[in-house]
């Protein structure tokens, strides 16, 4: 019952590797998953050679090396999709050492007369130690690997607001945080369930489990990581220095190193509002800081320093102000009494009714259907 799991994951695992290498544009966070599923595959096709060639011997040293390099996917993935990286970085390279410090101490205590790809039970017992180490390590980098991947999420998810005018799926990284947060928890389990096979507790067929449970993953970050486009964002990679200098700034402290002048500033936000107010950029429903840094020339940080100290309000706010003004004039406008509140939504630059209706009530204090109706009534 494994076999058609592992030769449906190979197979579905390479083709997705192809799919993300011919995405276009491809970025450098799509290569990572490439890479990643790759891996998956490797696992995969680890299980068929050995059903293959009839292998009895134990390959946990084969399984252990390829599991080792999720947890560092995982979080490069997190990191590059989040952070906007030009190229990248060589220092992420170093990622790669708990797989070479695997493989170094398989090959100093493993029996050097042995030329086959298999343990020999002697070598299977002699490493019996090796594993269970390595078992704990592997657990170790996941948590720190996962805890690093959520951070880069939470951090991105903050300044969404900063960076969007709308809400969207493909913006809110929710299957991500998903991914993460459930891979930690399946990945751990196998785990344990491992070290109980090994005593012959409960768990008869480990390689099921994990196969199964890769195979679903296969889909997942298949799916979602093809249809996650590139993310506008202003966050910095995560460095610890910088990160206790933050701290305990306070808000007005935020962007004292930001070098933009108080002169500079007010000259921005006029340049911003004459932007708005001459474009109807606000139409667009999926304006980005990005679209408006490109067309305003304002650097993407300055715009959000700008809304958020002379304007006091995020990029979401200040754009959607405008949509609800604008909205507030089409409900009581005779030209537009046959349009429904979803077309006079959409017409405005929202995405979605909900939206609308959220923003509508939060900014005016009552729905769109309140104030149309309110509006009206006071005529008569």
């Amino acid at each position: 019952m494994n076999l058609p799991i592992v030769y449906i994951g190979f197979a579905q695992a390479l083709f997705t590797s192809l799919i993300f290498f011919l995405k276009r544009p491809l970025r450098i966070a799509d290569v990572i998953l490439g890479f990643w599923l790759i891996a998956i595959s490797g696992m995969f096709g680890l299980n068929i050679f050995q059903e293959c060639n009839q292998v009895k011997e134990d390959m946990w040293f084969f399984s252990l090396s390829i599991s080792i390099t999720f947890p560092p996917f995982l979080y490069l993935y997190s990191k590059y999709l989040t952070v906007e990286f030009e190229q990248f970085k060589r220092s992420d390279l170093l990622h790669a050492i708990p797989l070479l410090l695997l493989v170094q101490l398989i090959l100093i205590f493993r029996n050097s007369r042995a030329v086959d790809l298999t343990l020999e039970k002697s070598d299977s017992v002699q490493l019996y130690w090796l594993r269970n180490y390595f078992g704990a390590f592997y657990i170790l980098i996941l948590l720190i690997y996962g805890v690093l991947a959520l951070i880069h999420v939470f951090r991105y998810k903050k300044q969404i607001k900063d960076n969007y005018s709308y809400h969207s799926d493909k913006i809110s990284l929710n299957w991500l945080l998903v991914v993460v947060i459930s891979f930690l928890i399946t990945q751990i389990l196998i785990v344990l369930l491992s070290m109980l096979h090994e005593i012959n507790v409960i768990v008869q067929d480990v390689d099921f489990i994990r196969n199964g449970i890769l195979l679903v993953y296969v889909y997942v970050i298949g799916i979602w990581g093809y249809r996650q486009s590139g993310l506008s964002s202003g966050l910095k990679p995560i460095r610890l220095k910088r990160k206790i200098a933050v701290k305990n700034e306070s808000t007005p402290g935020k962007y004292q190193k930001s070098g933009l002048k108080s002169t500079q500033k007010e000259e921005y936000a006029q340049k911003l509002i004459l932007f708005m107010n001459r474009t109807e950029s606000w139409k667009d429903p999926e304006l980005t800081i990005a679209k408006m840094s490109t067309h305003t020339s304002i650097p993407k940080h300055y715009i959000t320093q700008v809304l958020n100290e002379s304007l006091g309000k995020n990029f979401y706010v200040f754009v959607n102000e405008y949509r609800i003004e604008y909205a507030k004039r089409l409900l009581v406008s005779s030209e537009y009494v046959a349009w429904s509140i979803v077309a006079i939504a959409y017409e405005c630059g929202f995405n979605s009714k909900t939206a609308f209706n959220t923003f509508f009530k939060k900014y005016t204090g009552i729905t769109p259907s309140e104030y149309k109706k309110g509006v009206k009534d006071n005529s008569y």
